[in-house]
């Protein structure tokens, strides 16, 4: 735990993350391979929102006054909070910390098909708030050349 505060409390980043993909982390056991292919497709469809190696990781660190940027938009029963909380309070910078993830003591998995639909939707609603304005000039822009070449 200290060493995922650290950069937070020390000022060098406004958000760590616990991953698994920097050097000095990794699994303390034998993933299935289907397991394997899931968290590196979640991660890769997270990636242009939250510049992390292990935006699925739940072990993270940050202020007060980050999470009071998303006031209001954060949702906190987000399948992924973390991820949640790193686009919709527009954290900079985010930084990965070294950690290993050990097999589940108790209780089970929670993935479920039900489950990826809500990942998929949550990551919609976060490109949306990450990218709207983007998505609206880009818009704006087609609209503009269709007039342009419906008038010539």
């Amino acid at each position: 735990v200290p060493d995922v505060a650290r950069p937070v409390l020390e000022g060098e980043a406004e958000f760590t993350v616990g991953s698994r993909h920097v050097a000095g982390g990794g699994l303390g056991f034998d993933w299935a391979l289907s397991r394997q292919i899931t968290s590196k497709g979640a991660t890769m469809l997270a990636w242009p929102l939250a510049k992390s190696t292990d935006p699925m990781s739940g072990f993270f660190c940050t202020k007060r006054e980050v999470l009071a940027r998303g006031r209001g938009r954060v949702n906190p029963i987000g399948f992924k909070i973390g991820l949640e909380i790193m686009v919709r309070c527009r954290c900079s910078p985010v930084r990965d910390v070294p950690i290993t993830f050990q097999e589940r003591a108790a209780g089970e998995s929670k993935l479920s098909a039900k489950l990826y639909k809500l990942y998929v939707l949550q990551l919609i609603n976060l490109y949306w708030d990450k990218y709207w304005e983007l998505v609206c000039l880009i818009g704006l822009l087609l609209l503009g050349l269709m007039t342009l070449a419906v008038t010539w």
